[in-house]
């Protein structure tokens, strides 16, 4: 399918769904009358409800109400497997960069 196709597919499906939805008929009574394909509808009805997730390059991080008193001093990193980085401060931050790649 071109780029054109693509568009125009997704400009006739959003069109339909839009209608059908103002209609108050039932999906596949709008397929019916309209002689649309009822698995296509709904194909494209489920896709044009699912924003797609954009990343930003950033990581979300959870702040604690209470520092602890290890985590006090310095920078804290945590990773998903459990793995804990603490008491990173100015001094040390050069070896930081080595120390992450070789975790990763």
């Amino acid at each position: 399918m071109t780029a054109l196709e693509k568009v125009q597919a997704k400009t006739f499906w959003s069109t339909h769904i839009e209608h059908c939805q103002a209609s108050g008929q039932s999906q596949a009574a709008y397929c019916r009358q309209h002689d649309l394909c009822p698995k296509k509808f709904s194909y494209w009805k489920c896709k044009s409800t699912v924003k797609p997730i954009e990343h930003s390059g950033f990581s979300r991080i959870q702040v604690g109400e209470e520092p602890s008193p290890k985590s006090a001093i310095g920078l804290s990193l945590q990773f998903n497997d459990g793995t804990r980085l603490e008491g990173i401060t100015p001094s040390n931050m050069r070896c930081i960069q080595p120390l992450l790649e070789l975790l990763r």
